[in-house]
C-alpha cells in the first residue's frame, strides 16, 4: 500500500508540474502575439 500511495503522489506531482509548464507556455505565447488593432476612441475626454 505504501509503494502505490507514494507512486500516486509522485504521478500527481508530475501531472501538476506539466500543467504549470503548459500554462507558462500559453502565457508566453499570448505575450509574444502582436497587439490587436483597437478602434479609435471617439468618446470625449
Amino acid at each position: 500500500l505504501g509503494v502505490v500511495e507514494s507512486f500516486n503522489v509522485k504521478m500527481c506531482m508530475v501531472s501538476s508540474a506539466a500543467e504549470a509548464a503548459e500554462q507558462i507556455l500559453r502565457v508566453d505565447n499570448i505575450i509574444k502575439c502582436a497587439p490587436r488593432a483597437r478602434p479609435a476612441d471617439r468618446r470625449p475626454c
